[in-house]
């Protein structure tokens, strides 16, 4: 496994509990995601070009939603993500 794949993993994980008990600072766990999601796309040979765009795009809808500390909408943005983990590993593991 990638060392940003598990980075990112541990950062989402964290986020999720940041927002989900208040264990955490979600802007700070945000911006170690985001850089382990970027990490990931440039490390990752898998992964199409438009993928990947649309990756990006939802971590940034992630990243709006913590800005405005909505965590219904982050939790919305989640879950979206694991659904996009979940199609994306079918399609190109």
């Amino acid at each position: 496994m990638l060392e940003s794949k598990k980075k990112l993993a541990q950062s989402f994980s964290d986020l999720k509990v940041a927002v989900e008990k208040g264990k955490g600072e979600p802007g700070q766990i945000f911006s170690l995601f985001e850089q382990g999601c970027r990490d990931f796309t440039q490390e990752t040979s898998k992964l199409p070009p438009e993928a990947a765009r649309k990756f990006l795009e939802l971590v940034a809808r992630i990243g709006q939603a913590v800005q405005s500390g909505d965590k219904t909408a982050i939790m919305q943005e989640m879950d979206e993500m694991r659904q996009m983990k979940k199609t994306c590993h079918e399609a190109y593991k």
